[in-house]
């Protein structure tokens, strides 16, 4: 590229940087719709069973978030927020023929998107739950099995047994309660073994994901900054004693059954956390029993985990940031979880219900915001989308081939693995973290699936927009924007490139021109980010 592109590209770059924090100025603000009721009110409310998409729910968050934190932030404009919902739940980007789709539902276009995407209501039933159905599993599986774990298989049958359950809307309970209830290594999407099969990882990881809790420092000696004792590590990985331990280390545990497990020449008896003594007969059904403590609907730290995690993968941080250890949460810092977590588990445990009222509420809608230190105030950060969902963006944004039988496809070809394992390397633990380095970047800048989205005798979404003869060059450039960025360009993008454009005299240069337009906008810091 010449010296001409270099500063038109990066221009377009830099502004984009601009506007995932300020937002563009073009599109009237959605109105925020007052809800009656505040303060102790909106905690008493036990919301209604017809609440059957979600929006009781949304009211109810709207209402108590005013009295955590005022009154909500500015909304976002609608292709920000049709973008933003379409990444969280379905794992992509909308379609330039969705987002014209979108456009024409009407004043309460958001809530029917939501119903869309989560309920499969309208044409494209089976495709967005089918779709919601992965995605959740993606994001759960990364919840169970967190970047950096040294699993001892591939995680794909864990993935496979989550997106069945979500298929399915099984309640969060009964999905929960079936990784508590294993009886041997290979259920459940063999967790169990994933994790090194051995008691003592197991018990630490239900702890971790379904309360919250990180026990794992009690494990050799009493946790040195909170009132974990070394008792309470080993009688939760009793419950586990009848599992077969994997591991060869002759310092391991040994399980002995009945509820029972040796460390170190000490024998420990199944307990449940917060609790000081075993539970009686610890030899009867000691996981049956573990199950039905851990996820009852009396448990608020199940369910206030449960909403805090479901609120971080939606809204980028959770209403308690450190979603990993609750147990260190304040009273009033964990008072709105709670509150939440009670709703929850009024409605059954309902993913749906609860995943449809986050996004409809005024909180998911706010615009973009400035880090902020405080843990009182509410937070909208950009989000770090997953590897995958940069990978089926790209497949919905340049029209990609995605069916088994096409030799192209990159979907089936080893390219889709190729490109989410490398930028899997620099995944960070929450949507907010990403360490994105020099391999990462090279990919995305000079990989097949980019070199060939440029190239015009190759590129399904250039010849459609280059050869279209309903466009102009100016509704071709919105085009690629509204492909790739689900936006429209602003007025400064409009007229820097409109001013590159005017310097390409040649015919065919004018063409290859949309192709290092369409890799500049591929390659901005806004593409890989939910704002």
């Amino acid at each position: 590229m010449g010296k001409s592109t270099v500063r038109a590209l990066a221009l377009i770059a830099s502004v984009s940087v601009a506007f995932i924090v300020a937002g563009p100025d073009r599109n009237v603000q959605a109105q925020a719709v007052d809800t009656p009721g505040s303060g102790d009110d909106a905690k008493a409310v036990i919301l209604s069973e017809t609440d059957s998409r979600g929006d009781d729910l949304a009211s109810w968050i709207d209402v108590r978030g005013r009295t955590a934190w005022g009154d909500p932030p500015e909304k976002c404009d609608d292709l920000t927020f049709a973008r933003r919902v379409y990444l969280d739940l379905v794992g992509r980007v909308p379609s330039v023929a969705e987002i014209r789709d979108y456009r024409e539902l009407g004043d309460r276009r958001r809530e029917m998107l939501v119903d869309e995407l989560v309920f499969g209501e309208g044409p494209r039933r089976e495709t967005y739950l089918r779709l919601l159905a992965i995605n959740l599993a993606r994001q759960w599986r990364q919840v169970l099995v967190p970047p950096g774990t040294a699993a001892t298989g591939p995680v794909g049958n864990l993935e496979v047994w989550l997106r069945d359950a979500f298929s399915s809307n099984r309640p969060y309970d009964e999905i929960m309660a079936d990784l508590v209830r294993v009886q041997s290594a290979a259920d459940a999407g063999g967790y169990y073994q994933l994790l090194g099969a051995t008691p003592e990882n197991y018990a630490g990881n239900l702890s971790r994901v379904m309360l919250g809790v990180r026990i794992d420092c009690a494990q050799c000696h009493d946790h040195p900054f909170t009132d974990w004792k070394q008792e309470d590590f080993w009688g939760l990985a009793a419950f586990y004693g009848d599992l077969q331990n994997f591991n060869q280390n002759p310092d391991a545990s040994r399980g002995v059954g009945g509820g029972k497990i040796v460390y170190e020449g000490d024998t420990y008896s199944a307990k449940f956390l917060w609790q000081s003594e075993a539970i009686d007969d610890p030899g009867r059904t000691p996981k049956v029993r573990l199950a039905r403590w851990l996820t009852a609907a009396e448990n608020p730290n199940f369910s206030a985990t449960a909403v805090n995690r479901f609120w971080q993968m939606l809204v980028g941080r959770g209403l308690y940031a450190d979603v990993e250890n609750l147990d260190l949460a304040t009273e009033q810092e964990r008072s709105f979880l709670d509150d939440f977590g009670k709703q929850f588990a009024a409605d059954g445990f309902d993913v749906h219900r609860l995943v449809a009222g986050i996004c409809k509420s005024s909180w998911y809608a706010a615009k973009t915001m400035e880090p902020s230190q405080s843990v009182d105030a509410f937070q909208r950060e950009l989000k770090v989308i997953s590897p995958e969902q940069v990978f089926d963006s790209l497949e919905q944004s340049l029209h990609l081939p995605i069916s088994r039988i096409d030799p192209n496809a990159p979907r089936w070809t080893g390219t889709r693995d190729q490109m989410v394992n490398r930028l899997g390397e620099a995944i960070g633990e929450s949507p907010e973290d990403y360490a994105s380095g020099i391999p990462q970047a090279l990919m995305m800048m000079n990989g097949r699936i980019t070199s060939e989205a440029i190239d015009l005798e190759r590129s399904r979404l250039l010849r459609a927009v280059i050869d279209s003869p309903f466009f102009d060059e100016p509704k071709r450039i919105e085009t690629l924007y509204l492909a790739v960025l689900t936006r429209q360009p602003t007025a400064e993008e409009k007229e820097t490139l409109a001013e590159y454009l005017d310097k390409k005299t040649n015919p065919e240069s004018r063409r290859k021109a949309f192709g290092e337009i369409l890799w500049a906008l591929l390659n901005s810091p806004e593409f890989v980010l939910c704002r």
